[in-house]
């Protein structure tokens, strides 16, 4: 069972994020740009002002909507950390200015996206049921106090399953599905057996700039606004604070965009980076 190496893995993504800075623009911008019209499009569309309730048919077809554009962008995603990651593994070399590949190896890295997003999802709905249950069921017996104790803990367990799956199962799932031509969550399940603090370090570290820029970002412009919402809870319908809360995203949502989509190559050198020198280090393969 190999080992990996914490510092050297984060000094790798670093150098190779300033030191590609360039090609990995090159490489992500087209498809990024439409990734951030596709998500941009359900709030100039007022898509998420619908209600179900007033209109059920012209909600029914903005959801429609909504998740081509979800899944349109997945693959768009899909697009650009296959192109990264072929550049962090040596693959591909040289610089870049402009790309858009739609191939056998970015649907596989779609298809098993989709995959693991469907899997944290049942994962979360089954921790939720289970804090649900431990809480109706230990307030039953003992009173509202103990239900809340074991809710908490129930919760606090059930985020630590959530975060053991997230990192083992998706540390090196887009370095395999490259590397190996296979959609396959267990073969990155069974190369982080022992590394998952390892691993959780690197992950952290490498998506740490960019979160915290965007989170800073996101106090910055919609934090007050948000703030003025908190007296008002348990005070007004959920309906009325829904509708409050999409007013206050539409008004932001394009400049969160853009902070977003300027940090995509430091967010995507940084991890896909970290993800190249992990495979390697992980499955033993030499370097290109």
């Amino acid at each position: 069972m190999n080992k990996l190496a914490v510092g050297p893995a984060i000094r790798f993504a670093y150098q190779f994020t300033f030191g590609q800075l360039g090609t990995i623009i090159g490489l992500i911008w087209a498809p990024l740009v439409l990734a951030a019209i596709l998500r941009f499009l359900p709030y100039g569309m007022g898509d998420t002002t619908l209600s179900p309730q007033d209109d059920p048919a012209a909600a029914g077809a903005a959801a429609l909507r909504d998740l081509i554009f979800a899944l349109a962008g997945v693959f768009l995603y899909a697009m650009v950390n296959v192109a990264v990651v072929r550049q962090a593994l040596g693959l591909r070399t040289g610089g870049a200015v402009f790309h858009f590949s739609l191939g056998r190896t970015e649907f596989r890295v779609f298809v098993v996206t989709v995959f693991l997003a469907l899997i944290l999802t049942v994962l979360a709905a089954v921790c939720g049921l289970a804090v649900l249950a431990a809480a109706n069921l230990a307030g039953a017996q003992a009173g509202a106090a103990a239900g809340g104790l074991a809710a908490i803990l129930v919760a606090a367990l059930g985020l630590c399953v959530m975060l053991v799956a997230l990192v083992r199962l998706s540390f090196l799932y887009v370095p395999i599905a490259v590397m190996e031509n296979s959609v396959n969550l267990e073969r990155g399940w069974a190369l982080t057996r022992g590394n998952f603090w390892r691993a959780g370090t690197v992950m952290f570290v490498a998506t740490l700039p960019a979160f915290a820029v965007a989170a800073s970002a996101f106090i910055a412009l919609a934090g007050r606004e948000f703030m003025t919402l908190y007296p008002l809870l348990g005070h007004i319908a959920p309906d009325a604070l829904s509708m409050r809360v999409e007013a206050i995203m539409d008004r932001h949502i394009a400049t969160l965009i853009g902070v977003n989509l300027i940090m995509a190559p430091f967010s995507l050198g940084l991890t896909l980076g970290a993800a190249a020198y992990g495979y390697r280090a992980l499955a033993g393969a030499p370097a290109a």
